[in-house]
């Protein structure tokens, strides 16, 4: 989930960036926001710290509580921000968004933009995070109980 303190270091490191793009780094070649309906299926991916692409198909807006840890709020996975209720700029689902709640959900992930399996989930989710509602990607929020996953991201 994004935090908006490392959340507010990450745009200002991302904006001097996205004004030199790289062609060699993929991640900063992934942007634009692609909004999701809340209920429909949709695939997240990822890089993990291996180096291997991760995906995972779920339901935009599954609660799946806290993750193994103990930690964080899946219950609206998808929405740009904390859970249902946590700190966003309005409730706009999106395929960034979706990917990093996601991976973050499977790995335990903290430290945002710095986590090593969902840093750079993070940083793609940053773009969507600003600019989702704006592009028209905010729904309500569903009110979904608690359904842990029954299967796990597939990563190669």
């Amino acid at each position: 989930m994004l935090q908006p303190s490392s959340l507010l270091v990450s745009l200002l490191l991302a904006g001097c960036i996205s004004a030199h793009p790289s062609a060699g780094n993929p991640t900063l070649d992934k942007r634009g926001v692609t909004c999701l309906k809340v209920g429909a299926t949709a695939t997240a991916s990822w890089t993990n710290s291996a180096g291997e692409t991760c995906s995972y198909v779920g339901v935009v807006g599954s609660n799946y509580g806290e993750n193994s840890d103990g930690d964080g709020d899946y219950s609206c996975n998808g929405r740009c921000g904390a859970g249902c209720t946590g700190v966003a700029l309005g409730n706009a689902y999106t395929r960034h968004c979706f990917s990093h709640d996601i991976c973050s959900y499977f790995n335990d992930a903290s430290g945002g933009a710095s986590d090593p399996n969902c840093g750079a989930a993070y940083k793609a989710a940053e773009e969507d995070y600003l600019l989702g509602v704006i592009d028209g990607c905010s729904q309500t929020n569903p009110t979904n109980a608690v359904v842990k996953p029954t299967s796990s991201p597939v990563c190669s």
